[in-house]
């Protein structure tokens, strides 16, 4: 019975560490995407003044070879 319940404090041990580990990996994950929707808001911005720069100089339609 000893050894039964020393195997299933092994087995919650690892779980924890694991589940510790998952969870650094996640917080890293919302970092990365933090960053990254920072990055794509900026670069929406700059497609939006560049075109609003453009005006009516940039023609509307598709080149000959389409």
């Amino acid at each position: 019975m000893q050894e039964e319940l020393d195997a299933l404090e092994i087995k919650v041990s690892y779980l924890e560490l694991k589940c510790d580990e998952l969870n650094e990996v996640i917080v890293e994950q919302d970092r990365a995407i933090s960053k990254m929707r920072a990055q794509l808001e900026a670069l929406e911005k700059k497609v939006i003044d560049l075109e609003e720069e453009a005006g009516q100089d940039r023609p509307n339609r598709k080149p000959p070879h389409y």
